[in-house]
Protein backbone atom coordinates (compact mmCIF):
# COMPACT_ATOMS: atom_id res chain seq x y z
CA UNK A 1 0.00 0.00 0.00
CA UNK A 2 1.30 3.46 -0.86
CA UNK A 3 -0.13 6.71 0.43
CA UNK A 4 0.11 10.20 -1.02
CA UNK A 5 1.57 12.33 1.83
CA UNK A 6 0.11 15.48 0.26
CA UNK A 7 -3.29 14.34 1.61
CA UNK A 8 -2.09 15.02 5.15
CA UNK A 9 -1.94 18.73 4.35
CA UNK A 10 -5.72 18.88 3.95
CA UNK A 11 -6.26 18.56 7.71
CA UNK A 12 -5.22 20.93 10.47
CA UNK A 13 -4.58 17.98 12.79
CA UNK A 14 -0.91 17.11 13.33
CA UNK A 15 0.30 14.51 10.86
CA UNK A 16 1.27 12.07 13.59
CA UNK A 17 -2.34 12.05 14.87
CA UNK A 18 -3.63 11.45 11.35
CA UNK A 19 -1.19 8.56 11.00
CA UNK A 20 -2.29 7.16 14.40
CA UNK A 21 -5.92 7.18 13.23
CA UNK A 22 -4.99 5.35 10.04
CA UNK A 23 -3.18 2.72 12.10
CA UNK A 24 -6.20 2.39 14.40
CA UNK A 25 -8.38 1.86 11.34
CA UNK A 26 -6.17 -0.99 10.13
CA UNK A 27 -6.44 -2.63 13.56
CA UNK A 28 -10.20 -2.04 13.73
CA UNK A 29 -10.68 -3.62 10.31
CA UNK A 30 -8.67 -6.67 11.37
CA UNK A 31 -5.81 -6.05 8.97
CA UNK A 32 -3.45 -5.94 11.96
CA UNK A 33 -4.59 -8.49 14.54
CA UNK A 34 -3.88 -8.89 18.25
CA UNK A 35 -0.46 -10.43 18.77
CA UNK A 36 0.66 -9.59 15.24
CA UNK A 37 3.81 -7.59 14.64
CA UNK A 38 3.12 -4.54 12.49
CA UNK A 39 5.42 -3.44 9.66
CA UNK A 40 8.82 -1.95 10.51
CA UNK A 41 9.47 1.79 10.58
CA UNK A 42 11.29 1.49 7.25
CA UNK A 43 8.27 -0.19 5.64
CA UNK A 44 5.88 2.38 7.12
CA UNK A 45 8.09 5.27 5.95
CA UNK A 46 7.96 3.88 2.43
CA UNK A 47 4.19 3.34 2.58
CA UNK A 48 3.15 6.70 4.07
CA UNK A 49 5.93 8.98 2.87
CA UNK A 50 6.54 10.60 6.26
CA UNK A 51 9.55 10.97 8.52
CA UNK A 52 10.65 8.37 11.04
CA UNK A 53 10.07 10.82 13.90
CA UNK A 54 6.43 11.33 12.81
CA UNK A 55 5.82 7.59 12.79
CA UNK A 56 7.36 7.25 16.24
CA UNK A 57 5.00 9.92 17.58
CA UNK A 58 2.03 8.12 16.02
CA UNK A 59 3.08 4.80 17.56
CA UNK A 60 3.66 6.48 20.93
CA UNK A 61 0.08 7.79 20.79
CA UNK A 62 -1.31 4.29 20.20
CA UNK A 63 0.94 2.82 22.88
CA UNK A 64 -0.36 5.35 25.42
CA UNK A 65 -3.88 4.12 24.57
CA UNK A 66 -2.89 0.50 25.15
CA UNK A 67 -3.45 -0.43 21.50
CA UNK A 68 0.13 -1.52 20.72
CA UNK A 69 3.30 -2.52 22.58
CA UNK A 70 6.77 -1.59 21.37
CA UNK A 71 9.67 -3.84 22.28
CA UNK A 72 13.27 -2.91 21.49
CA UNK A 73 14.80 -5.51 19.24
CA UNK A 74 11.53 -7.40 18.71
CA UNK A 75 9.27 -4.86 16.98
CA UNK A 76 5.81 -3.41 17.59
CA UNK A 77 2.85 -5.67 18.36
CA UNK A 78 -0.93 -5.16 18.48
CA UNK A 79 -2.22 -5.64 22.04
CA UNK A 80 -5.85 -4.53 21.80
CA UNK A 81 -8.62 -5.89 19.58
CA UNK A 82 -10.45 -2.97 18.00
CA UNK A 83 -12.32 -5.08 15.45
CA UNK A 84 -15.23 -5.57 17.89
CA UNK A 85 -15.21 -2.02 19.20
CA UNK A 86 -18.47 -1.01 17.50
CA UNK A 87 -20.54 -2.75 20.12
CA UNK A 88 -23.42 -0.28 20.44
CA UNK A 89 -26.15 -0.65 17.85
CA UNK A 90 -28.11 2.58 17.58
CA UNK A 91 -31.81 1.73 17.86
CA UNK A 92 -34.14 2.69 15.03
CA UNK A 93 -37.41 1.35 16.51
CA UNK A 94 -39.22 2.14 19.78
CA UNK A 95 -39.10 -1.34 21.36
CA UNK A 96 -35.50 -1.74 20.27
CA UNK A 97 -34.67 1.61 21.87
CA UNK A 98 -36.22 0.69 25.22
CA UNK A 99 -34.33 -2.61 25.27
CA UNK A 100 -31.03 -0.89 24.46
CA UNK A 101 -31.17 1.46 27.47
CA UNK A 102 -32.65 -0.95 30.04
CA UNK A 103 -29.37 -2.02 31.69
CA UNK A 104 -27.38 1.21 31.52
CA UNK A 105 -25.63 2.78 34.47
CA UNK A 106 -26.32 6.48 34.94
CA UNK A 107 -23.92 9.12 36.22
CA UNK A 108 -25.85 12.29 36.99
CA UNK A 109 -24.05 15.56 36.22
CA UNK A 110 -24.73 18.78 38.12
CA UNK A 111 -26.32 21.55 36.05
CA UNK A 112 -27.40 24.11 38.70
CA UNK A 113 -29.64 26.86 37.37
CA UNK A 114 -29.77 25.16 33.97
CA UNK A 115 -32.22 22.62 35.45
CA UNK A 116 -35.16 24.65 34.15
CA UNK A 117 -33.82 25.57 30.72
CA UNK A 118 -36.40 26.08 27.96
CA UNK A 119 -36.89 23.46 25.30
CA UNK A 120 -34.63 24.09 22.26
CA UNK A 121 -36.37 24.85 18.97
CA UNK A 122 -37.19 21.60 17.17
CA UNK A 123 -37.65 21.29 13.42
CA UNK A 124 -37.93 17.51 12.97
CA UNK A 125 -41.06 16.69 14.94
CA UNK A 126 -44.49 18.32 14.95
CA UNK A 127 -45.79 19.21 18.39
CA UNK A 128 -46.46 21.87 20.97
CA UNK A 129 -44.11 22.60 23.84
CA UNK A 130 -45.14 21.75 27.39
CA UNK A 131 -45.56 24.54 29.95
CA UNK A 132 -42.16 23.80 31.52
CA UNK A 133 -39.34 21.29 31.35
CA UNK A 134 -36.81 19.74 33.68
CA UNK A 135 -33.32 19.65 32.18
CA UNK A 136 -31.24 16.58 33.09
CA UNK A 137 -27.64 15.89 32.18
CA UNK A 138 -25.84 12.59 32.57
CA UNK A 139 -23.26 10.19 31.22
CA UNK A 140 -24.48 6.68 30.39
CA UNK A 141 -22.23 3.69 30.99
CA UNK A 142 -22.35 0.11 29.83
CA UNK A 143 -20.11 -1.69 32.28
CA UNK A 144 -17.17 0.64 32.87
CA UNK A 145 -17.30 2.27 29.43
CA UNK A 146 -18.74 5.77 29.09
CA UNK A 147 -20.41 5.69 25.71
CA UNK A 148 -22.68 8.73 25.60
CA UNK A 149 -23.18 12.20 27.03
CA UNK A 150 -26.87 13.12 27.10
CA UNK A 151 -28.88 16.27 27.78
CA UNK A 152 -32.59 15.66 28.34
CA UNK A 153 -35.58 17.99 28.50
CA UNK A 154 -38.50 16.24 30.22
CA UNK A 155 -41.98 17.66 30.73
CA UNK A 156 -41.78 18.96 34.31
CA UNK A 157 -45.22 17.62 35.24
CA UNK A 158 -44.10 14.14 34.24
CA UNK A 159 -40.74 14.51 35.98
CA UNK A 160 -42.38 15.51 39.26
CA UNK A 161 -44.53 12.37 39.27
CA UNK A 162 -41.41 10.34 40.09
CA UNK A 163 -38.37 12.62 40.31
CA UNK A 164 -36.25 10.01 42.06
CA UNK A 165 -36.69 7.36 39.38
CA UNK A 166 -36.20 9.80 36.52
CA UNK A 167 -32.95 10.88 38.16
CA UNK A 168 -31.55 7.41 38.92
CA UNK A 169 -32.47 5.36 35.83
CA UNK A 170 -32.49 5.97 32.07
CA UNK A 171 -35.36 8.38 31.48
CA UNK A 172 -36.92 6.44 28.62
CA UNK A 173 -37.22 3.32 30.79
CA UNK A 174 -39.31 5.21 33.33
CA UNK A 175 -41.17 7.30 30.73
CA UNK A 176 -42.52 4.14 29.09
CA UNK A 177 -44.10 3.19 32.43
CA UNK A 178 -45.92 6.47 33.16
CA UNK A 179 -49.63 5.64 33.69
CA UNK A 180 -51.94 7.11 31.07
CA UNK A 181 -49.13 8.39 28.84
CA UNK A 182 -49.53 7.49 25.18
CA UNK A 183 -46.76 7.97 22.65
CA UNK A 184 -48.12 9.79 19.62
CA UNK A 185 -44.83 10.40 17.81
CA UNK A 186 -41.18 9.50 18.35
CA UNK A 187 -38.45 10.62 15.98
CA UNK A 188 -34.69 10.95 15.95
CA UNK A 189 -32.08 12.33 13.59
CA UNK A 190 -28.40 11.43 13.47
CA UNK A 191 -25.60 13.72 12.38
CA UNK A 192 -21.89 12.94 12.22
CA UNK A 193 -19.87 15.82 13.63
CA UNK A 194 -16.90 16.38 15.97
CA UNK A 195 -16.63 16.60 19.73
CA UNK A 196 -16.29 19.80 21.68
CA UNK A 197 -14.21 20.11 24.86
CA UNK A 198 -17.14 19.19 27.11
CA UNK A 199 -18.00 16.02 25.23
CA UNK A 200 -14.35 15.01 24.93
CA UNK A 201 -13.80 15.33 28.69
CA UNK A 202 -16.78 13.19 29.70
CA UNK A 203 -16.33 10.50 27.03
CA UNK A 204 -12.53 10.25 27.25
CA UNK A 205 -11.95 11.14 23.61
CA UNK A 206 -10.05 13.92 21.88
CA UNK A 207 -11.40 17.36 21.03
CA UNK A 208 -12.40 17.25 17.38
CA UNK A 209 -12.79 13.47 17.32
CA UNK A 210 -15.79 12.25 15.27
CA UNK A 211 -19.03 11.71 17.17
CA UNK A 212 -22.58 10.68 16.32
CA UNK A 213 -24.86 13.54 17.41
CA UNK A 214 -28.40 12.21 17.95
CA UNK A 215 -31.46 14.41 18.47
CA UNK A 216 -34.49 12.47 19.77
CA UNK A 217 -37.98 13.81 20.50
CA UNK A 218 -41.19 12.22 21.78
CA UNK A 219 -44.68 13.69 21.69
CA UNK A 220 -47.70 12.33 23.56
CA UNK A 221 -51.09 11.50 22.10
CA UNK A 222 -52.19 15.15 22.26
CA UNK A 223 -49.17 16.38 20.30
CA UNK A 224 -47.28 17.77 23.29
CA UNK A 225 -43.51 17.25 23.22
CA UNK A 226 -42.83 15.49 26.53
CA UNK A 227 -39.21 14.47 25.94
CA UNK A 228 -36.27 15.79 23.97
CA UNK A 229 -32.66 14.59 24.16
CA UNK A 230 -29.36 15.55 22.60
CA UNK A 231 -27.04 12.53 22.77
CA UNK A 232 -23.38 12.40 21.78
CA UNK A 233 -21.69 9.04 21.09
CA UNK A 234 -18.04 8.43 20.11
CA UNK A 235 -18.42 7.54 16.43
CA UNK A 236 -16.10 4.55 16.67
CA UNK A 237 -18.49 2.83 19.10
CA UNK A 238 -21.61 3.13 16.95
CA UNK A 239 -23.13 1.05 14.22
CA UNK A 240 -26.54 1.56 12.61
CA UNK A 241 -28.42 -1.35 11.09
CA UNK A 242 -31.54 -0.59 9.02
CA UNK A 243 -33.83 -3.03 7.26
CA UNK A 244 -34.60 -1.13 4.07
CA UNK A 245 -37.71 -3.22 3.37
CA UNK A 246 -39.22 -3.08 6.85
CA UNK A 247 -42.74 -1.68 6.82
CA UNK A 248 -42.45 0.04 3.47
CA UNK A 249 -43.93 -0.27 0.00
CA UNK A 250 -40.88 -2.20 -1.15
CA UNK A 251 -41.64 -4.91 1.40
CA UNK A 252 -45.20 -5.22 0.12
CA UNK A 253 -44.05 -5.34 -3.49
CA UNK A 254 -41.46 -7.95 -2.62
CA UNK A 255 -44.07 -9.98 -0.74
CA UNK A 256 -46.43 -9.87 -3.72
CA UNK A 257 -43.65 -10.70 -6.15
CA UNK A 258 -42.75 -13.80 -4.17
CA UNK A 259 -46.35 -14.97 -3.73
CA UNK A 260 -47.28 -18.37 -5.12
CA UNK A 261 -49.38 -18.59 -8.34
CA UNK A 262 -52.19 -20.13 -6.30
CA UNK A 263 -52.34 -17.25 -3.84
CA UNK A 264 -52.14 -14.71 -6.67
CA UNK A 265 -55.04 -16.42 -8.42
CA UNK A 266 -57.12 -16.42 -5.25
CA UNK A 267 -56.46 -12.72 -4.74
CA UNK A 268 -57.48 -12.06 -8.35
CA UNK A 269 -60.69 -14.06 -7.94
CA UNK A 270 -61.51 -12.15 -4.78
CA UNK A 271 -60.98 -8.81 -6.54
CA UNK A 272 -63.22 -9.97 -9.37
CA UNK A 273 -66.01 -10.96 -7.02
CA UNK A 274 -65.81 -7.61 -5.20
CA UNK A 275 -66.10 -5.73 -8.48
CA UNK A 276 -69.14 -7.79 -9.55
CA UNK A 277 -70.86 -7.05 -6.24
CA UNK A 278 -70.15 -3.35 -6.60
CA UNK A 279 -71.65 -3.33 -10.11
CA UNK A 280 -74.79 -5.09 -8.87
CA UNK A 281 -75.24 -2.51 -6.15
Amino acid sequence: MTFDPVLFQRSRAPIYLQIAKLFRQRIEQGEWRVGQRIPTLEDLMAAYGVARSTLREALAQLESEGVIRRSRGSGTFVTKDLSAQRWFKLAVEWDELLASVADLRVRVLPIGRAANRALPELDFIAGEAAEAYRHLRRVHYRGDAAYCLIDIWLDRNIFEQDAGAFTRVPVLTRLAEVPGLTIGAAKQIVRITVSDADTAAFLNIGVGDPIADVRRAIADGTGRVVYYANIRYPAQLIEIEIDLLRGGRAAEKNKTRNASPVSEAKEGDADGRRKKLERRR
